[in-house]
């Protein structure tokens, strides 16, 4: 008997031993080619984010080398800018020339008196700049002055500081003052409230953003206004105020650098009319000065005394009035018609203690002499409590002759002389403005509506009799165009008349 009887005889499988070690390495073979394929993924997957990466750094490579080119593009430009920016450096100066005013003896002689503000103006603030370091290198200087020509020049006839009769004279200064320095200009702002503000307000935060504006100036220290404007540049280091009048109160609080040039800018507002030295308003029971109208406590000498009475009134500035005796009755003046002229009379009570002890109304007295018989009717202008002159009331005007007029000057192509045809008065041998035949009354009554629309350069200080321009709004109280109105400085006004001034200097009380 051999081993394989054995084996036979036993029925026993020889491979069962190989089994489990065969099926563990087939396990591993199977893991092996997992771990192999893993691996190849992991290996294709690094390679490609390896190829980006280089393909990354390639492109910043190449970035890097254009961003050094263009920053040392940028370098030089910059550079350029800033010597540019150097070279060509400028000091901007804003007037509002409404409270910053020009002194009134440069103003009356005119462009002879602007250009000797211009210079003097220019070469105090080149002085200035000179003695800081911060704008030792400016060499431009511009100068925007903004007014409104026609209201500064009333304000200034009307307080009396502009002791002269041309009312061009402010024009003429600042045309020579513009002409004087090609840098320096003058822009009229018209009326309006606040207009000047507006515009000096809009060209200053230009001007703080521009960086070859080294140094910025404001002339507006007499305008609290100008404090809340200002608060947001508090710390800009360019900025200057240019001191004229006393400074607000609201300026205080500020380290602007400051700057006083008393020889250009008058160091004091312009006088009110009520601040006036000798202003006298006349008060509801006043009628004019050596005359107090009836009241409850007023006293009466005699009825009889009312028939003459010598008055003296003291000078005035405004209307002329010089101290004098005149005569006084009660024969009273005819009445004002639409253009200014006496029509009809009026019937006057007689001066009696009971018409003076039973009435609180201020009495009426006719100072004028007059003759009792008057032929030719008489030129006058009205005068309110307050010295202003309140303009006679006209009749509607034709819708016919309205449109005749229109038309008529619309064929001419340019328009009616007013003083030609309204007060027969034109001495300009060079007139521009159309005379030739003479306007029918309808017509004559539509071109002096236009004319009253037309504001008087002297406003309500005017006592041009023959004056044929507007002085004050039509309905001050209740304006529909608000401050776009050309009157809109005289809106509040009183425009009760409560005095008539005639062509030869009498005067005549008006019932209020």
């Amino acid at each position: 008997m051999n081993r394989f009887d054995t084996l036979d005889s036993d029925n026993v499988d020889p491979t069962q031993p190989y089994i489990a070690p065969f099926q563990a390495w087939e396990n591993m073979i199977r893991e092996r080619g997992r771990l192999e394929d893993a691996l190849a993924r992991s290996y294709l997957d690094l390679l490609n984010r390896y190829r980006e990466k280089c393909a990354e750094c390639d492109r910043e490579r190449r970035n890097a080398v254009v961003w050094e080119k263009e920053q040392a593009q940028t370098e030089r430009e910059l550079n350029g800018l800033r010597a540019a920016a150097e070279s060509n450096s400028f000091a901007f100066v804003v007037i509002d020339g409404d409270g910053a005013v020009f002194r009134e003896d440069l103003i009356a002689k005119g462009e002879e008196g602007g250009r000797e503000a211009a210079h003097e103006l220019h070469q105090r603030l080149r002085d200035y700049f000179a003695e800081h370091n911060a704008f030792a290198n400016i060499d431009t200087i511009f100068v925007h002055v903004v007014l409104s020509l026609e209201g500064l020049s009333r304000a200034l006839t009307a307080s009396g500081i502009l002791q002269i009769t041309d009312h061009a004279a402010l024009t003429k200064f600042c045309r020579g003052f513009c002409r004087a320095q090609p840098l320096f200009c003058v822009t009229d702002v018209g009326y309006g409230k606040e207009q000047a503000d507006h515009k000096a307000r809009k060209l200053f935060e230009v001007m703080e953003r521009n960086i070859q504006c080294r140094c910025l100036v404001l002339a507006g220290c007499h305008d609290n206004g100008y404090a809340t404007f200002l608060e947001s540049f508090r710390n800009n280091q360019k900025i200057c105020l240019l001191e004229t009048t006393p400074p607000a109160a609201d300026f205080k609080k500020f380290n602007f650098k400051r700057i006083q040039i008393p020889a250009v800018f008058r160091s004091e507002p312009i006088p009110t009319k009520s601040t006036l030295p000798g202003f006298n308003p006349i008060s509801p029971f006043t009628t004019v000065s050596g005359f107090a109208a009836a009241s409850p406590t007023s006293s009466i000498a005699t009825p009889a005394s009312t028939a003459a009475v010598p008055v003296s009134r003291a000078a005035s500035p405004a209307n002329g009035i010089i101290d004098g005796p005149a005569s006084a009755t009660n024969t009273s003046p005819k009445s004002a018609t639409s253009t200014g002229r006496q029509g009809t009379s009026e019937p006057q009570q007689p001066f009696t203690y009971a018409s003076v002890g039973g009435s609180r109304a201020p009495v009426t007295i006719n100072i004028a002499s007059q003759k009792k018989s008057q032929s030719l009717a008489k030129l006058f202008y009205q005068l309110n409590r307050y010295d202003q002159r309140v303009d006679v009331p006209l009749q509607k005007p034709d819708f016919n002759a309205v449109k005749s007029l229109d038309e008529r000057r619309a064929r001419n192509g340019i328009n009616f002389c007013n003083r030609y045809h309204l007060t027969n008065n034109c001495k300009n041998t060079n007139c521009a403005f159309v005379h030739g035949d003479r306007l029918n009354p309808a017509e004559l009554l539509a071109l002096r509506h236009k004319s009253r629309n037309l504001v008087c350069s002297s406003g309500h200080a005017c006592r041009d009799v023959l004056c044929n321009l507007g002085h004050h709004c039509a309905n001050p109280g209740s304006c529909y165009f608000g401050d776009s109105c050309r009157f809109s400085e005289m809106h509040g006004m009183d425009i009760t008349p409560t005095l008539k001034v005639y062509e030869d200097g009498s005067r005549e009380v008006q019932k209020v």
